[in-house]
C-alpha cells in the first residue's frame, strides 16, 4: 500500500549509493560536453540575427550537435569531441523553422574551401529582378550576409565568428553570382558552420519612409553547409557516425568581410 506519510521509494538509491552504469557515465559526459559547446555556438547565433532565435532554436540545435558528436569516429565514449566525424546533420539547421533560404531566392549558397587561398568561399548563385516577386509587396530591399563561424578542432574548442558586409538587393537589380572569402588563419583544424542570413526593408504603409523589418516572417538565417577541414584539407566521410572549453572568441574589430 502507498504510504500517503512518506510517499518517497526506500529502496531507491540515490547520491553515491546509486551506481549508473559505465556507458551511462560515459554518454553523460559527451551529453555534457555537447551542451557546453551548444551554448558556445547559440551566442554567436543569438549576435547573427537574434530575432530568428526562437525559444526551441537552442534546444534543437543542442540535439542536432549531439549527433554530430556522437559520428565522432576516434574517440572512445565518453570522450567523444566535434570534427572527428561527419557534420551532415548540421547542414540546414534553420534558427527559426518556418523560414529559410528557399522562402526568398530559388538556388542556395554553396561553400568550398580554397586550399591556395587558405580561406573558405561563399558564394551565391545569380539573382534576377524577377525573384521579388517572391517577397512582399512593399519589400523596397534585401539584405544578404554571410557568416563563417569557426569551432577550432581539438581539446579547446574555440569558437570564432567573421561576416561579410551587406550586399543589398533591390528590385531592379540582377546580381551576378559573388562570393565572399573567409580565411582559416593559422588554424588548420577548424569546423566550419557556413550561415547566410536575409532580412527584408519594407516601405511604410503610407510610402513615407522605409524601415528594416523585425518580424520574423521577413528574414531568415540557416546554416547552409558544415565543413571539417583537417590539416588544412577538407574532410569526407564516408559514414555516419572533453575538456575544460574556452569562451567564445569575437573579433577584434567590427570590420566586414567585402564581397567579390
Amino acid at each position: 500500500m502507498f504510504n500517503f506519510k512518506n510517499p518517497k521509494n526506500p529502496y531507491r538509491k540515490k547520491g553515491k549509493d546509486y551506481r549508473l552504469s559505465e556507458n551511462s557515465k560515459l554518454t553523460g559526459a559527451d551529453f555534457g560536453y555537447t551542451r557546453k559547446l551548444a551554448s558556445q555556438i547559440y551566442k554567436i547565433m543569438q549576435l547573427i540575427q537574434n530575432e530568428s532565435c526562437k525559444n526551441d532554436t537552442y534546444t534543437r540545435f543542442s540535439k542536432v550537435l549531439y549527433k554530430v558528436v556522437r559520428n565522432d569516429q576516434v574517440h572512445e565514449l565518453g570522450k567523444l569531441q566535434l570534427g572527428y566525424g561527419n557534420v551532415a546533420p548540421l547542414k540546414g539547421f534553420r534558427f527559426f523553422k518556418k523560414r529559410n533560404w528557399h522562402n526568398f531566392f530559388m538556388n542556395k549558397p554553396t561553400a568550398e574551401l580554397d586550399i591556395e587561398k587558405g580561406a573558405i568561399r561563399f558564394a551565391i548563385p545569380p539573382i534576377f529582378a524577377r525573384e521579388f516577386n517572391k517577397f512582399p509587396e512593399r519589400t523596397r530591399k534585401v539584405i544578404i550576409k554571410m557568416h563563417c563561424i569557426q569551432v577550432s578542432v581539438g581539446d579547446e574548442n574555440i569558437v570564432e565568428l567573421n561576416s561579410s558586409k551587406e550586399l543589398v538587393i533591390t528590385e531592379v537589380d540582377n546580381i551576378n553570382s559573388r562570393s565572399v572569402y573567409f580565411a582559416i588563419k593559422e588554424r588548420a583544424n577548424v569546423v566550419a558552420l557556413c550561415v547566410a542570413t536575409v532580412r527584408i526593408w519594407l516601405e511604410s504603409v503610407n510610402s513615407k519612409e522605409e524601415f528594416l523589418s523585425f518580424d520574423s516572417k521577413f528574414m531568415t538565417a540557416e546554416i547552409f553547409d558544415a565543413l571539417v577541414i583537417r590539416d588544412g584539407q577538407l574532410c569526407h566521410f564516408e559514414e555516419q557516425k572533453f575538456s575544460d572549453m574556452k569562451p567564445p572568441e569575437f573579433p577584434d574589430s567590427d570590420e566586414e568581410i567585402d564581397w567579390v
